[in-house]
């Protein structure tokens, strides 16, 4: 099969038209094998396209944005930052040239919070996977978005600038009217399954959302102000593989009329408008006593051009706080009373997000992040690159367990909402993977298929068997899984 064709970035990043001159001999044709770690050594894959084309074209336009920014720069400076810059932009074009030529990874000697656990990680990786192409492509991706904000980091003047910021910024300006629809959808929901279920089909389209409501033909009868309605709007040409939604409302309304803390964690993917539905969500689930807390996790530094920071929500918050609409004006004052109030924190910065390790090996590499998760009754994450990292960025067989692809990483029940942009998937029913390959060759890339997954820790019997009649909240509230499900949730993790 043919590469597949790589689709410009939501946020507007255009792709490289440097050719491919690889000097190594270890590249191979075909895409990735199963049983394999996704690797930019495999020609046909997503992971080799994306190394080769794609990140030498966000390297160019981090360049071109930082010079762009000179005036300012200097303005906000003086004129020593020109220095900043000379010495950033040379060292992103080397990093080019280092990629370009599948260089050996280099050790990281500045003041990055972060070096001694990232040397450490690069000092044990074997010899051979130690380059760009020839490493797991997650480790390659990661070591790239690192070493570009390492760049900044060590700078005199610029060790805190974002060079993704205005994307992220732009992205929710250009959304007012999606929020808008959202906002007024969602006010003074009722507590119910059907309305929780909306909301994360919604979540999950979250970064589809505000162009498929640009393109969506609204019947005479349709009501804008309708959640159904934009659930209809969030469905064009979108199909979710695996729906756990009754699971993870069992998980959330189990004992939930007693005193005990009921904590959420959400580990944060996009910023822009994507963030605003998550926190679209996370309302709903403290309004309405799902959630005593959530946590939110964001990321330490810049990261993937369109990951959320704290900054971003910073100024998403004083965005939507000083918005002329009055609608986004009072949910953008609600959420900072329910922040201050803590219904809603941001969780202490880690850089366990932002490192290169698969989440399995957590409870190793970040001992006090892995014991926070366990305190909370859900942890659920969010996003493609947070699939990747539960999964290893393994080629796993598509009919694989969840519970089995996660490696014993279970601190707490886990929820993963992810629309599929490579060939990282599993618990999908036997055979609909190559179904889906005869309809559709980019199904894994498309970003039009998602999943809603979900598993319990061991301490917890959520849905499970025999567990029925204490997981109402309301009579008929409380779903129970089907039985190929409950199988899944009584497997136990695989090494």
């Amino acid at each position: 099969m043919p590469p597949p064709q790589l689709k410009l970035n939501k946020m507007g990043w255009r792709i490289s038209t440097r050719s491919d001159r690889s000097t190594n001999t270890d590249l191979m044709e075909g895409p990735t094998p199963r049983h394999s770690l996704l690797s930019g050594r495999y020609k046909q894959s997503f992971a080799y396209l994306t190394l080769r084309t794609r990140m030498p074209g966000i390297m160019q336009q981090v360049i071109m944005r930082v010079t762009g920014d000179i005036p300012d720069l200097v303005i906000k400076y003086g004129e020593d930052v020109r220095k900043d810059v000379k010495q950033i932009v040379d060292a992103i074009e080397r990093l080019k040239m280092e990629l370009n030529r599948d260089r050996q990874f280099l050790l990281f000697h500045g003041s990055e919070p972060d070096k001694a656990e990232w040397n450490a990680f690069l000092t044990e990786m074997p010899r051979p996977k130690r380059s760009f192409f020839r490493a797991c492509w997650l480790h390659a991706e990661c070591y790239l978005y690192r070493r570009i904000f390492s760049f900044f980091e060590n700078s005199r003047f610029l060790h805190t600038y974002d060079c993704f910021d205005h994307l992220k910024q732009e992205d929710l300006m250009m959304s007012d009217a999606a929020m808008r629809a959202l906002a007024r959808a969602t006010r003074s929901l009722p507590r119910s399954y059907d309305v929780f279920s909306k909301l994360l089909t919604i979540n999950l389209w979250g970064n589809h959302f505000e162009m498929q409501l640009g393109a969506f033909e609204f019947d005479e009868e349709d009501d804008q102000n309708d959640i159904n309605v934009l659930v209809k709007v969030v469905d064009i040409d979108k199909i979710i593989l695996v729906n756990d939604s009754p699971l993870i409302w069992n998980c959330l309304v189990k004992n939930n009329k007693t005193s005990e803390d009921r904590i959420v964690d959400f580990v944060c993917d996009n910023g822009g408008f994507e963030f605003f539905t998550d926190m679209i969500l996370l309302e709903y689930m403290v309004e309405n006593k799902l959630a005593t807390q959530v946590r939110v996790h964001v990321k330490a530094i810049p990261w993937y051009i369109s990951d959320v920071t704290r900054a971003d929500v910073d100024w998403t918050m004083e965005y939507l706080i000083g918005n002329r609409d009055e609608l986004l004006s009072s949910v953008g004052k609600k959420w900072a009373r329910l922040m201050s109030s803590e219904k809603i924190v941001i969780a202490p910065t880690s850089y366990f997000w932002t490192g290169p390790q698969p989440y399995f090996v957590m409870v190793e590499s970040d001992l006090e992040l892995y014991r926070t998760l366990t305190t909370s009754r859900l942890a659920i994450f969010k996003g493609d690159l947070n699939y990747r990292k539960l999964m290893g960025d393994y080629i796993w067989d598509s009919a694989e367990e969840f519970i089995t692809c996660l490696r014993g990483f279970r601190p707490t029940n886990i929820c993963a909402l992810r629309s599929v942009k490579c060939e990282v998937v599993c618990g999908l029913p036997e055979g609909l993977a190559d179904a889906l390959l005869r309809a559709d060759h980019n199904w894994m890339i498309s970003g039009d298929y998602g999943v809603i997954q979900y598993t319990d820790s061991l301490k917890c019997s959520c849905a499970l068997p025999g567990q029925e009649d204490h997981l109402r909240d309301d009579p008929g509230t409380a779903l129970v899984a089907p039985q190929s499900q409950r199988s899944t949730l009584l497997m136990t993790p695989s090494g």
